[in-house]
């Protein structure tokens, strides 16, 4: 394991502290142990999901017995996952066994896609990978009655919306986005993914800055892990395609949802451009408000490459 200068003071400061509070130093030590990011790169999507979760602490770090955990994919789009505009299916199987080898009570997992609901259901493929789990299901919803009106007391510009209740109750939430191009967020990641959980989407576009409001809403809804699926990438045509499909075969897990949306922006071309983080608006703008870091050379990223 690889500490970083960053870790490494915080050890030392936890250290210091613990010689009051011996619980402290154990808690800080615990948390300095698991690298920024987990970086696994295979042709097997659940042996790399596993091996991510692995890397940051494993489920049962994130999921307590009887906790109600809801899994939010990317089902914009009524597509196969050929098209790598969904989640794909074997990364959402993967994350819904840990949860329940983690002692969750139930699992759901939700989005309000751009198309058909019937299309989202039965294209993506997520809901017949899963339907032989126990106490798991996919989740849509519409109607009204599915949702309530927040507001978002840290925000700049998106003060107020309505976001699906299952997001509101759930005791832990696990973001599961998949890598794409996108054409006006330029790439969608971790905390463009929550444009899936409120009930309209187009005050983003037609109302408000999309980039600021996209940061806005991290500061609201605040994962326990995101697990982003770059098993397949669409580095062109996004996000809902057709496109063209890059096979990155790669996993990245992670608390910092800003961190990993940085890092993500390095891993390919998105448009055919080679963006950096500073040049994404909404991820300068999360990193100013506070909400995580953007800039790799002070994280430490665990890489690991898995063979078939």
């Amino acid at each position: 394991m690889q500490i970083n200068r960053r870790q490494m003071l915080g050890m030392m400061a936890a250290g210091s502290a613990g010689l009051l509070c011996p619980q402290l130093i154990t808690s800080e030590l615990a948390f300095a142990a698991f690298p920024d990011l987990s970086v696994v790169k295979g042709p097997d999507p659940a042996a790399c999901v596993r091996e991510a979760v692995k890397g940051q602490g494993g489920m049962s770090h994130f999921v307590s017995k009887g906790d109600v955990v809801v899994i939010k994919p990317n089902m914009g789009f009524g597509n196969p996952p050929s098209w790598a505009s969904s989640t794909e299916p074997a990364v959402m199987r993967a994350l819904a066994e840990l949860a329940l080898q983690a002692g969750a009570k139930r699992v759901m997992i939700f989005d309000n896609p751009c198309g058909k609901v019937s299309q989202a259901l039965e294209q993506c493929g997520i809901q017949a990978r899963v339907k032989d789990l126990h106490d798991t299901f996919v989740f849509i919803a519409r109607e009204e009655r599915f949702f309530r009106s927040v507001e978002l007391p840290k925000a700049k510009v998106l003060t107020k919306t309505e976001i699906a209740k299952d997001i509101l109750e759930a005791d832990t939430i696990i973001n599961v986005p998949i890598a794409k191009s996108h054409g006006s967020a330029m790439v969608t990641f971790g905390m463009k993914n929550w444009m899936g959980v409120v009930r309209d989407r187009r005050p983003f576009h037609a109302h408000y800055n999309l980039h600021q409001a996209i940061a806005d809403m991290a500061t609201f809804i605040k994962p326990k892990l995101t697990v982003l699926d770059a098993t397949r990438a669409l580095v062109t045509g996004g996000p809902g395609g057709p496109g063209q499909v890059q096979l990155l075969q790669t996993i990245v897990a992670g608390t910092d949802v800003v961190a990993l949306d940085a890092y993500a922006t390095t891993m390919a071309k998105w448009s055919d451009k080679g963006y950096r983080p500073d040049e994404i608006p909404y991820i300068v703008n999360a990193y100013k408000m506070g909400l995580g870091r953007m800039s790799l050379d002070q994280l430490n990223i665990s890489k690991t490459t898995l063979t078939a």
